[in-house]
């Protein structure tokens, strides 16, 4: 095999499949790229076995067609740290000689049948068809409330897909609060509820990064795999064999209290409060009165207080309540919405955060009770900073 490569376009592939692959593994073999080269196309192909890539090669003319394993941690810093724009790969019986300038290099190559046969889509079934751009905005709102580490049970760490009625309904949890969003999408039938893991998931949104919004994403799957292919890229992923749980009968049909206020507003204080209260236990106290009054206080007994209050359109029951400072900060930063409407039933009741003008979006974020310490600390300590 011998290819001309021009060293940006192809580090661009190359970078999608270097990151399928699995530098932890016991299995050198999975810390390698499969480079197929044939006079029509070269693919790159990459596993960690939980997820795979087949991506097709930009910026390579085939000289002569071949095929090769390459191991990734050193050749891939070789490839973007080899001189000038362009370099030559050749590759026999094994050894591969890298030319780049007046710079040689031999390394060499893992056996082509060592490499994990990877699963294809060729038989799998539709599930929908999506764009770039909405299958990134449902993918960040929906995974907002997963655990990033492969938690047990394993629905802590995972998204639930599940499409009703065309439209696409994306569901995580970490017990302590609920993301979900919803999207339409095309060529689809109902379904049953798929966990996916937020590892996979996030390669997902990475690769998505590098798409034209407008490019379609077809999304299929067979008993073990969801596939997302897209342009020159199939990336799959393997299910989690685990269920959901029936998260259906916390979701709030109506709200004592109903809040509708500027969220870049609303963000930079809360942003201040959290200056407080990060290192101690992240704890935002909410007051809201029905005459347009909502106030966020924060305090650590060793440092001090924070208190801001803020323009809002109230309406429904007064009400105070102590939720999470990153959970309220994640929730509102994944919107992009200029306004944001916010949901209570009462101090025990979850606080919901969604868009003013549509429900395709719900982050429910789970109280935290006050003890009567807090509250009187709350209230002495307000009471003092009045009087400055």
């Amino acid at each position: 095999m011998k290819l001309n490569i021009n060293k940006k376009l192809f580090l661009q592939s190359w970078g999608l499949a270097e990151r399928s692959t699995s530098g932890s593994s016991s299995m050198t073999i999975l810390s390698s790229v499969l480079v197929k080269a044939s006079f029509e196309e070269v693919s790159l192909q990459a596993t960690d076995i939980k997820t795979s890539i087949i991506c097709k090669a930009s910026g390579v003319t085939v000289v002569e067609p071949g095929e090769a394993v390459f191991p990734v941690k050193i050749v891939g810093d070789l490839f973007k740290k080899a001189q000038g724009d362009e370099f030559t790969l050749s590759v026999s019986e094994g050894k591969v000689l890298l030319r780049a300038g007046k710079s040689k290099y031999n390394f060499s190559t893992y056996p082509v049948s060592e490499f994990p046969i990877l699963p294809s889509s060729n038989a799998a079934k539709v599930f929908c068809k999506i764009s770039a751009k909405d299958l990134t905005e449902v993918l960040e709102e929906g995974t907002l409330a997963a655990s990033s580490g492969e938690e047990f049970p394993l629905f802590l760490s995972s998204a639930n897909f599940q499409i009703s009625k065309g439209v696409l309904r994306v569901v995580s949890t970490d017990t302590r609060r609920l993301a979900l969003s919803e999207t339409a999408v095309t060529e689809s039938e109902d379904s049953d509820a798929y966990l996916l893991p937020m590892k996979g998931i996030k390669e997902v949104q990475r690769i998505l990064s590098t798409m034209d919004p407008n490019s379609l994403v077809e999304v299929l799957f067979d008993e073990a795999q969801f596939y997302f292919r897209a342009e020159n890229v199939e990336f799959a992923v393997r299910r989690v064999e685990s269920r959901f749980p029936p998260y259906e009968k916390i979701l709030p049909k109506e709200h004592a209290t109903t809040v509708i206020m500027d969220r870049g507003n609303l963000i930079s204080a809360l942003d201040r409060v959290d200056v407080i209260v990060r290192d101690y236990n992240r704890m935002v106290v909410i007051d809201i009165t029905p005459d347009k009054s909502f106030v966020m206080s924060g305090r650590a007994p060793d440092f001090g207080q924070a208190v801001e209050e803020m323009d809002a359109e109230v309406t429904g029951d007064k009400l105070r309540i102590a939720v999470n400072s990153k959970y309220f900060m994640e929730a509102l930063k994944v919107m992009r919405d200029p306004y944001v409407k916010m949901g209570f039933n009462g101090s025990f009741g979850h606080m919901a955060v969604k868009h003013t003008d549509r429900d395709t979006f719900l982050c429910l974020v789970a109280p935290i009770n006050l003890s009567e310490e807090d509250l009187r600390a709350e209230k002495s300590e307000t009471a003092d900073g009045d009087r400055f």
